[in-house]
Order: C-alpha cells, then sequence, then structure tokens
C-alpha cells in the first residue's frame, strides 16, 4: 500500500503547473459551485467577520477563496517531486537576513505560521534558506502508509516534525531552544483544553496559549511568518519579529500573533480557510 501511494502522488506530482491549475479551476467548480462543500459554515464565518460587506462581495470572496483551497491543495501534491531550486522560486523568502542573525546567535524563536496560502510549501522551503535546524508539529494520520509519505515528503529538505505529544519536549530541548519551531495558530482548541478567549474578527474566540507557553518556558522570542501569493503558483515570505521580551501578562503574546493573523486576513480574506469551523467551541454567553 505505501509503495503503492508513494508512486500514486509521486506520478500526480509530475503534473505540469498550467493541468494542475485547470484541474484546480475545475474541482473549485465542482466542490464549492456543484456540491456546496461547507457552504453554510463558509457564509456564516464571513458574514460574522465581514458584517459590512455585500451579497455580491461575499460570493467574489468565496469564488476566490474556493480557487484558493483548491490550489493549495492541488500544488502540495508538488511536495514529494518539487526540486530545491523549483520550491526557491516559488517560494521566496524576503528577509534571509533574519534567519542569518538566528543562526549566527543561535537564537531559537516560536516561528507562528496560518492556514493562509500555502503554507506547506512555507514549511519545506524554509529549511532551504538557513542552516539553522527547524521544528514543526503535525497531526499523525490513522492510515500508517500515508502518514509516513506525508513526513517523508514534508521532511525532504531538513526539517524536522513531531506529533504534538512530543512536541514541546523537543522544543524545551537544549537543541531546540537554539532552532526555529514552527507552530499553526489559527486552529480551534479542543473544547477541554480552552483556557483562553480574545477577539478574533470581531468575534469572541477561544486561541491556544502554547506558542506563548512554549515561548516563556524556552526563554525564545515570537515570530510570524506570512506568506503572500504574488501569481498562481508563486509565492514570498517574510519573518516579522512580534515579541522580544518574555511577557509577564498571560495572553499578551497570543494577542500580539493573534491580532498580526487578523490583519493579514482583513486585507486578503481569500487566502484563508474560510471552511474551517474555527468558532465552534465559542465562549457561551
Amino acid at each position: 500500500m505505501g509503495t503503492l501511494s508513494a508512486f500514486a502522488l509521486t506520478t500526480l506530482g509530475r503534473i505540469p503547473f498550467p493541468l494542475l491549475y485547470a484541474l484546480s479551476d475545475l474541482l473549485a467548480f465542482l466542490i464549492f459551485q456543484i456540491f456546496g462543500y461547507r457552504k453554510e459554515t463558509i457564509r456564516q464565518n464571513l458574514k460574522k467577520s465581514f458584517p459590512e460587506l455585500s451579497e455580491t462581495q461575499y460570493k467574489a470572496i468565496e469564488r476566490a477563496s474556493a480557487r484558493n483551497f483548491c490550489d493549495v491543495m492541488l500544488e502540495n501534491l508538488k511536495l514529494l517531486t518539487l526540486s530545491k531550486k523549483s520550491l526557491r522560486k516559488r517560494m521566496k523568502l524576503v528577509n534571509p537576513e533574519i534567519l542569518e542573525k538566528l543562526e549566527k546567535d543561535e537564537q531559537g524563536i516560536v516561528l507562528i505560521t496560518a492556514h493562509y496560502n500555502n503554507w506547506e510549501w512555507m514549511g519545506l522551503s524554509l529549511s532551504t534558506y538557513t542552516n539553522q535546524n527547524i521544528n514543526g508539529v503535525y497531526k499523525p494520520l490513522s492510515n500508517k502508509s500515508i502518514d509516513a509519505l506525508m513526513l517523508k515528503s514534508r521532511e525532504r529538505f531538513g526539517t524536522q516534525l513531531s506529533p504534538m505529544s512530543s512536541f514541546a519536549k523537543k522544543v524545551l530541548s537544549p537543541r531546540g531552544r537554539k532552532s526555529i519551531n514552527i507552530m499553526l495558530a489559527d486552529q480551534s482548541p479542543h473544547k477541554d483544553k480552552v483556557d483562553f478567549f480574545c477577539e478574533f474578527l470581531g468575534q469572541d474566540t477561544p486561541v491556544f496559549l502554547g506558542p506563548e507557553k512554549l515561548m516563556k518556558a524556552g526563554q525564545m522570542k515570537l515570530h510570524f511568518i506570512e506568506v503572500h501569493r504574488l501569481k498562481r503558483g508563486y509565492y514570498e515570505m517574510k519573518i516579522v519579529p512580534l515579541v522580544d521580551a518574555i511577557p509577564e501578562k498571560k495572553g499578551s503574546a497570543t494577542l500580539a500573533h493573534v491580532k498580526h493573523l487578523e490583519q493579514i486576513i482583513q486585507a486578503n480574506p481569500e487566502n484563508w480557510l474560510w471552511s474551517h469551523r474555527r468558532w465552534k467551541n465559542s465562549r457561551k454567553k
């Protein structure tokens, strides 16, 4: 099964980009227009986040968001086949001097990212811009063969992934404290683990305190990595320092990265995944 899956994904990963995007347009039409994938969730999320928009504006964002969703999904078929040269061409780091300084100073950071544009290409490409150790967190898949294949594709250029259960231990090890530790921070925490709420996109929102806790425990700085689409199949990423000093007040570092992401989404809402049930565990009034 594992060999068959690897063969299938490698074969699909060699689809030329023009054909890949033609397929993406078709999938976006079928999944979102014909089958109405999470149609109500997407519209509800948009209305609560941008209540001032018109029906025409909602539809425009929904169409663009559907294309973004399918583009990213199909682009990630290339995780196993993109060369380092091609990847760096398609995911450029605009301020590599930050990584150069971190490497020189042996300074570890917690690096926040989100489900915005192609976060998978970002995670794969970042290790090609530095010799510093990069740690990431992932959720293991139930299918062991597919899980192993996804790990192989994501770790091709040096990034090391760990399940959430062991990620904190890795980050707080002597090596981890000198590493770049990437965390997705826009998912909804499990209802049993919610311990902090803040306003995000105009809504009372539960958020993870994990990045802030690791930052404090490891005496590290907090950065955000932005990923912006230049055109189809081409992105640039930018590392933005958010918090240098260890904050005393609970939640202050978390608010810094939440508000930064909010600004990015408000500028280009079509590049975020609106199909997520982000507010399913909101605080009950």
